[in-house]
């Protein structure tokens, strides 16, 4: 048998195995026959992810790279640090900068939307700016228009960043930078409006200026009407702020997350803090892939 026949037998036998759901089986033949765009094919489609990753590194080609990262991307990457280090490393060795740049951004939203830690994900949009400015995107124009977009989110987050801290030392003044970031229209695009009402509201209740506070919460509820206002805001400060008003807590659903009963309502705040706590636990238990991960974009 020559070299070519043996290697279209091989990859016949690797389709009859991919029809018979025999993945792992497919995917040796068509190793077997040279062809490893074929054979990841194969195990992306038995989703073992061990596999996946164990082959992209022996491949140690730009494709198979990309294609594990693309897979890997639709795991719970979130919860997974190795998961992360590895999306991130094959981008990287795959030299799809664009894609890693993307990823960067899904991993500054997460950031801000679970954990409101804007410090870190400006550090991953850092991360995703450098990439888009290596990638060799087809399109120019859009590749400018994405970093000039990136440019203007950093802006704003870090603008958000001076002005809570802002609190500590000068409160007027970070009460006036509060109020010209809520009259930027693309705030919401980067910053969260309940994340600068929440400042707002929690200060002036702090100052006992409750009438005051309680106008912001009007203003939070007419901005955003489905918002959950314990993710932003504390609920006794809340609670403080509608009986010093004589305002009735109408619609809690507004104001607790799903799920919770009416004791948890009252403690909404704290179980946010608790939930960031656990996040930041689980960096620091699996120390060497999430500080590989969480440190490459945190604090540059």
């Amino acid at each position: 048998m020559s070299s070519k026949q043996r290697h279209q037998l091989l990859i016949h036998l690797g389709d009859c195995c991919m029809k018979q759901g025999e993945y792992h089986l497919a995917c040796k033949k068509y190793t077997q026959a040279s062809d490893r765009d074929k054979a990841m094919r194969a195990l992306l489609k038995s989703g073992d992810t061990e596999k996946i990753i164990f082959f992209a590194g022996v491949s140690r080609q730009r494709n198979i790279y990309v294609m594990a990262a693309n897979y890997l991307q639709s795991l719970d990457w979130r919860k997974e640090p190795e998961v992360m280090k590895n999306i991130i490393s094959f981008y990287t060795k795959g030299k799809a900068f664009d894609s890693l740049a993307s990823f960067y951004d899904a991993c500054a939203q997460v950031e801000i939307d679970e954990y409101q830690n804007y410090e870190k994900a400006v550090g991953a949009l850092t991360e995703a700016f450098k990439c888009l400015t290596k990638a060799k995107m087809p399109d120019k124009t859009k590749q400018e228009n994405k970093i000039t977009d990136l440019k203007s989110k950093i802006a704003i987050i870090k603008k958000f960043i001076t002005t809570r801290r802002l609190f500590d030392t000068d409160p007027n003044e970070g009460v006036k930078q509060c109020l010209g970031l809520l009259q930027d229209s693309d705030l919401n695009a980067s910053v969260r409006y309940g994340d600068v009402y929440g400042i707002l509201i929690e200060y002036y209740a702090a100052q006992q200026n409750y009438e005051r506070a309680y106008q912001y919460v009007q203003e939070l509820r007419q901005r955003m009407p489905k918002i959950q206002m314990s993710f932003f805001i504390n609920m006794r400060t809340i609670q403080d702020v509608h009986d010093a008003v004589g305002a009735p807590l109408d619609g809690p659903d507004n104001y607790a997350h799903e799920g919770l009963d009416g004791d948890d309502m009252q403690n909404g705040s704290d179980i946010d803090e608790e939930d960031s706590e656990v996040h930041e636990e689980i960096y620091q238990e699996n120390t060497d892939p999430a500080q590989m991960v969480r440190a490459s974009f945190a604090y540059r």
